[in-house]
């Protein structure tokens, strides 16, 4: 079933992956990042190896050669632009020729505990571990998903709430940082291609319009401007978009914009802007043991790619039926309406 579910999405087209983190075992045990947003060196280096050999990589900002090849078809992306990106992703990668596209935050380059998530879940492991309760990752996921669903001065109302006593919070070894321009431009000089996650990384749904429309714009004359170059790729913090939202980045003159959600698979009929791709951690990729493997990647990636392109299919071809029979059902009741008349005369 794994096998058919692979030549299924290989035909149809190529599965863009979403990295977030990749961090050591110490680096691990220090990050305030949640679990969902890691992989460890090893398991990204035993994956960018399987892939090397079995799947072939694609560039982004090129898009897929639609002929069949024979290989699964996989692209590489990372979103926040960490620092370990440049430190430890981007070795791998070039070892092993995967083409990566990053999505920065102009505004949060070079900086400690960046995002109001890690503050967050800083905040709240404190609190735990202050009340002689054991850390408890669910519950502070569980928080976080519950902040972003308000609206942003809400949230941020909150946040300063539960940080406000926390005068300390950072993470050991300056571990949650983002890269800096200089590791920035070292990389984009090695071949990364560098794409916008907007100026703040604000969830643009839950902002005014302006606020959406500068966060999109102004991100990508600020790429350009330190890069040097056009700056065409886009990605939704959280991978939320609407109608409007998706209007503003087509204003903005960006060429390929890239969300979260199913089934991951960029395929000839996808819209260029709302390109999905599938969050990709580490229990998507090791067995029990923790070392990775090929056949949880399959089930945990491909597999659920699959499925969700089989039920896209599914739905597109109900739509298209529904939409003939109403056609067909307009067609005769105008028959219906004629024939009175013409028995009439």
């Amino acid at each position: 079933m794994l096998y058919l579910a692979k030549r299924w999405v290989q035909r149809n087209g190529a599965i863009v992956l979403t990295f977030h983190r990749v961090l050591t075992d110490s680096e691990l045990q220090q990050t305030a990042s949640l679990p969902g947003m890691i992989v460890r060196s090893q398991t990204f280096s035993g994956f960018l190896k399987y892939a090397s050999e079995f799947c072939e990589f694609i560039d982004v900002a090129s898009g897929p050669e639609w002929k069949p090849t024979g290989k699964l078809k996989l692209a590489v992306t990372f979103d926040d632009g960490w620092s370990d990106n440049a430190t430890a992703a981007y070795p791998l990668a070039r070892q092993y020729k995967a083409p990566m596209v990053i999505f920065i935050v102009p505004e949060k380059t070079g900086t400690e505990l960046p995002f109001w998530p890690e503050r967050t879940a800083a905040a709240l492991d404190q609190d735990l571990s202050a009340n002689g309760a054991e850390h408890s990752a669910a519950y502070i996921e569980q928080a976080i998903e519950k902040l972003k669903e308000l609206p942003a001065s809400e949230r941020e109302r909150r946040i300063g709430q539960l940080t406000a006593a926390h005068t300390a919070l950072h993470s050991s070894a300056s571990v949650d940082r983002t890269m800096t321009w200089e590791q920035i431009s070292e990389l984009h000089a090695g071949g990364v291609r560098f794409g916008s996650h907007t100026s703040t990384h604000e969830i643009l749904t839950v902002v005014p319009v302006a606020k959406a429309e500068e966060e999109i714009a102004e991100s990508r004359a600020q790429i350009e401007q330190k890069l040097q170059v056009p700056c065409s790729l886009f990605s939704y913090p959280n991978g939320d978009c609407s109608a409007p939202v998706r209007g503003l980045v087509v204003d903005a003159g960006y060429k390929l914009a890239f969300l979260n959600q199913d089934p991951g698979v960029w395929t000839r009929e996808c819209d260029p802007f709302l390109i999905p791709r599938v969050n990709v951690c580490e229990y998507h990729l090791v067995d029990s043991k923790g070392n990775f493997s090929p056949l949880i990647f399959d089930y945990a990636v491909v597999w659920s790619a699959a499925k969700g392109l089989l039920a896209l299919v599914r739905t597109t071809y109900l739509q298209k039926l529904q939409s003939y029979w109403h056609t067909w059902l307009a067609k005769i009741g105008k028959q219906a309406e004629k024939k009175p008349l013409e028995k009439s005369s």
